[in-house]
């Protein structure tokens, strides 16, 4: 296994390896965060997986991992065991029970203060619907291609805004799913009038690429025009110019979305200026020896924030960073790369918070301020 992140997708990866590798920080990242917020109502908050079996037959599943983490977290100030309940799901109801049994396993099975639940039968489903009818705050994993069940409840989710999603998926497989989708359809209702958006554009663009950028683009609309913020990792082939698999978020906490942005930067391909592209295996589509034609860069990146020096002057750069990279792939050392080419050229001073005296380098809690 590799030792660092940023090796993961230097092989070729399976969806249920992918899973196994990132699901477990994800939520080590939602959780904590979540449980240092004020929450009406109280905790547990539940985590749902509704692709528990995906990964199964990995060394270290998932689901294993978590609640471990959910275990080991007992009497600490972020206490999982009594903050988060679990509950799992998928289409292979015959991997849900074999996953029971590994969880009952456990060691600490017994300890765990809230017992994970198994949606094994049809009426049980109601469950999880109900928990987001609540208004509770959730994680839900799942796979937006998978039919019945999940769609249900990423449907329910867009609707009442209260779960955060982190889903996984092919993207050929969804544009499979999209073109076979009828009038009355789960996937008509989730997509609404961007299916027929799509297929026109489908029909005007023979380009695969293309085609593929603009169907994520009305995937994550979906999201984005309710409220949520949206973050998206692409997961190419090692070996070819191909999409393997798509990871994206959607989250009503802009904190949540920046600490998974973090996370995530961890295994992206960076730019040569160390702007991430938030993607594995993308170098062979960049063109290097043509900056401008980054959609994100430390020159662009300059520019803005000159361009708003009103709104961020005497601002800590830490704070610019939170404020300013929502929906941009800028991570906060980038921040601190343009503000520091700004120093050079005369256009800001960095100020002691605590002296209000200029300094020469940048901390991420330095003040930022504009010469005139």
């Amino acid at each position: 296994m590799p030792t660092v992140p940023s090796d993961f997708f230097k092989i070729e990866r399976t969806a249920s390896e992918i899973k196994a590798e990132l699901l477990p920080r994800f939520f080590e990242v939602w959780a904590a965060t979540k449980l240092q917020q004020p929450s009406n109502p109280p905790p547990p908050i539940p985590f749902i997986d509704l692709v528990a079996g995906l990964d199964s037959g990995e060394p270290a599943p998932a689901t294993l991992q978590l609640l471990r983490q959910v275990y080991k977290s007992t009497g600490s100030r972020l206490d999982l065991n009594q903050g988060i309940k679990t509950i799992f799901y998928d289409a292979d109801q015959s991997a849900l029970a074999e996953l029971e049994k590994k969880i009952e396993q456990l060691p600490f099975y017994q300890d765990l203060v809230h017992s994970p639940v198994m949606l094994l039968e049809e009426r049980e489903e109601m469950l999880a619907a109900q928990i987001l009818d609540t208004g509770q705050p959730a994680l839900t994993f799942l796979n937006p291609v998978s039919e019945g069940f999940s769609q249900q409840l990423l449907l329910q989710a867009v609707q009442a805004g209260t779960s955060d999603l982190l889903m996984l998926f092919c993207p050929k497989a969804l544009e499979a799913a999209v073109r076979k989708a009828k009038a009355n359809s789960l996937l008509q209702e989730i997509f609404g009038e961007r299916l027929e958006r799509i297929r026109g554009f489908y029909k005007q663009n023979r380009n695969a690429e293309r085609r593929e950028e603009y169907l994520l683009s009305c995937f994550e609309e979906i999201f984005s025009s309710k409220g949520f913020y949206t973050l998206s990792f692409r997961i190419n082939y090692p070996d070819r110019r191909q999409t393997n698999q798509y990871l994206v978020l959607a989250s009503m906490s802009a904190q949540i979305y920046t600490k998974v942005k973090e996370l995530l930067g961890g295994y992206s391909d960076y730019q040569e200026d160390g702007v991430p592209l938030f993607g594995a295996n993308l170098q062979a589509q960049q063109m290097s020896l043509f900056h401008e034609h980054y959609k994100f860069s430390i020159e662009s990146l300059m520019k803005d924030l000159l361009q708003n020096a009103r709104e961020y002057n005497n601002m800590a750069l830490q704070q610019v960073y939170e404020k300013h990279s929502i929906g941009t792939h800028y991570i906060l050392e980038n921040y601190k790369q343009a503000y520091e080419r700004l120093l050079r050229q005369n256009k800001v001073r960095f100020i002691n918070p605590k002296t209000g005296q200029a300094i020469s380098k940048p901390t991420y809690t330095s003040k930022i301020r504009y010469n005139a």
